[in-house]
Formats: C-alpha cells, sequence, structure tokens
C-alpha cells in the first residue's frame, strides 16, 4: 500500500483515502483473530476526535445549512475513525520496518520520475487517463505533490539515520525538481517550511518543539483578525499575487467577517461555503461575485464554522502532536518537526477539514515517523552535539 502512496497516489491524490483507510481495515480484521487484542487507538488523541466529532453533530441545531452539516458531520466521524485505526496498535515487526522504508524509497523516486517526465512532455500521462484534455493538466498533480512532501521527511529521515546519503540525495533531488515543475505552490510553500524548521530542529533540538508550540498558539488565536488585515490590503498585494492568491484574500476578507459575527460557536460544520456575503462587500471584490467558496484554510473553516470552540480543539490537537514529537528519540525528531511544519503550511492554504485524502496523507505520515522511531536507537543530546561540532 505505502508502495502505491508516491506512485499511483501521485497521479490521483484522492487515492489516498482508499487505500490508507483500507490498509486500516486490513489491520482491524489481522487483529480480531481468537486470543488475540483488539487494536487500541491512542486515548488522547481519540478524545480529541471524539470532542470536535460531538461538535460537528451538535452543530446541526444552529447550522446555515443543516443537510450538509449533517453530511460533512458524517464524513468527520468517518475519516477520524480511519485515522484512528491506522495509528492504533504498535508498529510492524522489525524484519518489516527496514522493508517499508526501502520500498518506500523506491516507489517515490518511480513516482517522482513518472512525474518529472510527464511534466517536461506537457502531461500526455495526465491526459490519458483522464481521457480529456486540458487546460492545465498539471494541475491534477497538485494533490499528489502536497501529500508527497509529507511522506518524504520520515523517508529521508530512515535514509539519512541509515547513512543513506547517495538515495537520500537523489530523492531530495527528485523532489526538488518535481517541484520546480509542479503547480502547486502549497507543497513549494510546505517543502520550504520543512527545510527551515528541519534546519531550526537540528540546531536547537531542545526548543523547537515549544517554539512551535508557541507559533502555534498564536497563529491559531490572531487567525480571524491576521487573515483579516491581510484581505484589507489586497489591492497593494495584488500585482505580487497569482489570480488564486487574490481569490483567497477576497474569500477570507468575507469569511474572517462571518466569523466575528459568530465568534463561538460558528455557522455549522460544513457550513462555509453557505454563509451570508453582502452586497457591499462583493463590490469591492475583483474576482468574487458570489459566495458558495470553502475557506481555503483549515484553521480559518475551524473558526468561521465551529467558532472558537472548535479552533480550541484544534489547537489542543496540533500541541499534542508537538508534544508526542517531544518525546520521539533525537535523532528522529528534527523530521517529525519538519512534517508539522509542511502539514500546517499546506492546512493554512488547501483543502477542507473533511477531506478524506488529507486525513488519510497524515495518518500516513504519522505511522511512518512512529515507525521511524521505533527502529531509531536512543541517542544522548551531548552525543549528538559533538557529532555536529
Amino acid at each position: 500500500m505505502f508502495a502505491a502512496l508516491p506512485t499511483f497516489g501521485l497521479v490521483a491524490g484522492p487515492s489516498y483515502a482508499g487505500l490508507v483507510f483500507g490498509l486500516a481495515a486490513v489491520r482491524l480484521v489481522l487483529a480480531l483473530p481468537a486470543g488475540q487484542r483488539p487494536l487500541t487507538p491512542d486515548r488522547a488523541l481519540a478524545l480529541l476526535a471524539a470532542a470536535f466529532a460531538v461538535l460537528c453533530w451538535a452543530s446541526l441545531l444552529w447550522s446555515v445549512d443543516p443537510p450538509r452539516s449533517q453530511g460533512t458531520a458524517l464524513q468527520v466521524t468517518a475519516v477520524f475513525a480511519g485515522a484512528l485505526l491506522l495509528l492504533a496498535g504498535p508498529p510492524p515487526d522489525p524484519a518489516l520496518r527496514e522493508r517499508l522504508f526501502r520500498v518506500l524509497t523506491v516507489a517515490m523516486l518511480l513516482g517522482l520520475a513518472l512525474f518529472i517526465t510527464d511534466a517536461l512532455l506537457v502531461y500526455p500521462l495526465q491526459e490519458y487517463l483522464l481521457g480529456r484534455k486540458l487546460l492545465i493538466a498539471g494541475t491534477k498533480y497538485n494533490r499528489g505533490l502536497d501529500y508527497l512532501v509529507l511522506l518524504a521527511w520520515p523517508t529521508l529521515g530512515f535514509l539519512v539515520l541509515r547513512r543513506a546519503w547517495a538515495a537520500a540525495l537523489l530523492l531530495a533531488l527528485g523532489l526538488a525538481v518535481a517541484l520546480v515543475l509542479g503547480l502547486s505552490l502549497a507543497a513549494k510553500m510546505a517543502a520550504l517550511a520543512g527545510v527551515a524548521v528541519l534546519l531550526l530542529a537540528w540546531l536547537w533540538p531542545r526548543a523547537i518543539a515549544p517554539l512551535l508550540a508557541a507559533g502555534m498558539v498564536v497563529a491559531v488565536a490572531s487567525l480571524p483578525f491576521a487573515l483579516r488585515l491581510l484581505a484589507q490590503y489586497r489591492t497593494a498585494l495584488a500585482p505580487h499575487l497569482k489570480e488564486s492568491g487574490l481569490h483567497r484574500l477576497e474569500i477570507w476578507d468575507y469569511m474572517t467577517a462571518r466569523v466575528l459575527d459568530r465568534p463561538v460557536l460558528g455557522w455549522g460544520i460544513g457550513g462555509a461555503s453557505k454563509v451570508p456575503v453582502t452586497p457591499q462587500e462583493l463590490s469591492h471584490y475583483v474576482i468574487l461575485r458570489e459566495a458558495g467558496y470553502y475557506p481555503h484554510d483549515q484553521w480559518l473553516q475551524l473558526w468561521v464554522e465551529t467558532g472558537g470552540l472548535g479552533a480550541a480543539i484544534g489547537l489542543g490537537f496540533a500541541l499534542l502532536l508537538l508534544a508526542r514529537i517531544h518525546c520521539l528519540e533525537a535523532a528522529c525528531r528534527p523530521f517529525a518537526c519538519a512534517a508539522f511544519a509542511s502539514a500546517t503550511v499546506v492546512a493554512a492554504v488547501n483543502f477542507e477539514l473533511q477531506t478524506d485524502s488529507w486525513w488519510a496523507a497524515l495518518a500516513a505520515c504519522g505511522y511512518l515517523v512512529a515507525t521511524l522511531n521505533a527502529m531509531t536507537p536512543p541517542v544522548p543530546y551531548a552525543v549528538l552535539s559533538a557529532d555536529r561540532a
């Protein structure tokens, strides 16, 4: 399954959901023979997921679009269950851990070669698979590239810790070329953020998790006000943005205004596309002519649809992940921090909270980080510092 993610999954990013959650179902079936204990999900993660699911279902009572909220609540509950199930139980047996990462490395290189070749030839493969010509066929790879950035960090961590320098360099170069050729600005930003955090985690290993935690608290708490201020300067920023960037700023302008209208409980899960936009607001926009868009920022979606209560649960999830990262083996931690940073950037500009393939990619990345940590020997900070010196 993991071999398919960076190959077939790169061509069709939505396939992540079926592949990853299918594996979770298989793991459950294999764990249920007579005499074997069932898989036990992480208790803290399960409690946070349950709290958010309850909030999603409760939001039907005040939702701006109850039928849509009901479908979204059902989807959120299902993807949370699938992600928790994949992460439940111990990592694979020691004999399989090494094989998992070696197979994934080869598959990732094949996937990158496939994409780079198709991009250089102006996407004949993508058009063949879709059965029609597209004006911008390369955008069909965007989701796969976003997810590939996440999977790359634990894979690079394995190669570096095994001192497989040639393979690590080849994978890093291949990903860099794919990002240059690709059209996903989110993937490029996520990769740069990951590299920056990786370097910070390598230089200041004890400080990086608390620093990221403090940054998340400030970012989530100030998000509606920061995005509103940014949107108000969209005219000055327009010459430096792509059309999609200006479009996002216009969406964020009226979305942040709706946050201030219902700051505690929001407009109901899945209801962002149905929140009202006034004629006066529309008169100031260049691209936007009507409502009907999702926020293009999962943290803003939390604020719009579930209010400050949902944003607090989301922040709790992020802080729990950082606390778990802080407890990883020292040599594994920089790559986990880089994956967290990349995921945070993608979440800030792409996908909806209920996007099943997004949660599948996060769960797959978490599974790989846990596996990498299980095969990483403990190394004191003093030894790491001496090696760097």
